[in-house]
């Protein structure tokens, strides 16, 4: 049985579907259980990235040097497709204020029609070059399902580099001699990558502005408790854990829906 067949996109959406029912009950709010498929894809994608760029790092960055490994390459975006068709599937379902019309239906019928169209013109290898940028998204569904793992600048420096450095690092690649020789001399996959770069770029400035927010914001909480609280050491802790929580809190305030998803937690980290 080929790989590039309607049964690996199926087989992601049924197990993406079994995984959420497997692991909702524990999570008591909605707004985490609404990134358990996005935090197992993200996870998933990156890890199926590795070989591809491991291939640029042993190159020096020659994007001719990627292996195709077209069977590889194929599940991976099958994979990706049934993934986003399950979070639809599901969100309609149990997080139906989650899945918008652009950032729900729009966003995520568009990358499945752009994954369709990667793996027609035998460009499956480069998209899941690219997916190293879910990196960052995997530490973002991570750090809302578990807030202990939550670190703000360690998502701003990973965003950083996959987000914003590794894709103009694609970018020009792919606008070079050499990536055009990659791609039969089309300038799509830079397209591709150029319209998707505003968005990185103020994700990026927001998430920084967050982060010294809410790190000056931590330093006042921690300065008056010092002043007021004789037991210096458990308030602090208190104080520290109090602030966590309340970032969650607070962004459930807010409308909740998949295409915010990046926006509330960047704004509530």
């Amino acid at each position: 049985m080929s790989y590039d067949s309607a049964f690996t996109g199926a087989a992601a959406t049924s197990a993406s579907i079994l995984l959420y029912h497997a692991l909702q009950k524990l999570y008591t709010a909605q707004r985490q259980r609404a990134w358990i498929i996005t935090g197992f894809a993200s996870a998933l994608m990156t890890l199926c990235s590795a070989p591809f760029v491991l291939d640029l790092v042993w190159s020096r960055g020659d994007v001719r040097a990627l292996h195709p490994r077209f069977h590889f390459a194929a599940l991976t975006c099958r994979a990706f497709q049934g993934t986003l068709l399950a979070d639809l599937i599901v969100g309609c379902r149990y997080y139906r204020s989650s899945v918008t019309i652009c950032w729900g239906w729009i966003h995520h019928i568009t990358y499945i029609l752009l994954i369709q169209f990667v793996i027609q013109r035998q460009w499956a290898h480069i998209f899941c070059l690219a997916l190293l940028m879910e990196l960052p998204t995997s530490h973002l569904s991570l750090s809302f399902l578990h807030p202990r793992f939550r670190h703000d600048w360690l998502f701003c420096a990973s965003f950083l580099v996959t987000r914003i450095i590794f894709h103009l690092f694609l970018f020009r690649a792919f606008c070079s001699p050499r990536g055009l020789a990659t791609v039969q001399g089309s300038y799509l996959p830079a397209l591709f990558l150029a319209v998707a770069f505003p968005g990185h770029v103020v994700w990026f400035i927001q998430s920084v502005r967050g982060a010294i927010r809410r790190g000056s914001q931590r330093r006042a909480s921690i300065s008056q408790v010092e002043k007021q609280q004789p037991d210096r050491t458990f308030c602090l802790d208190q104080t520290l854990v109090s602030a966590t929580l309340a970032s969650l809190d607070d962004a459930s305030h807010g409308q909740w829906n998949h295409g915010n998803r990046v926006d509330v937690l960047l704004n509530a980290m």
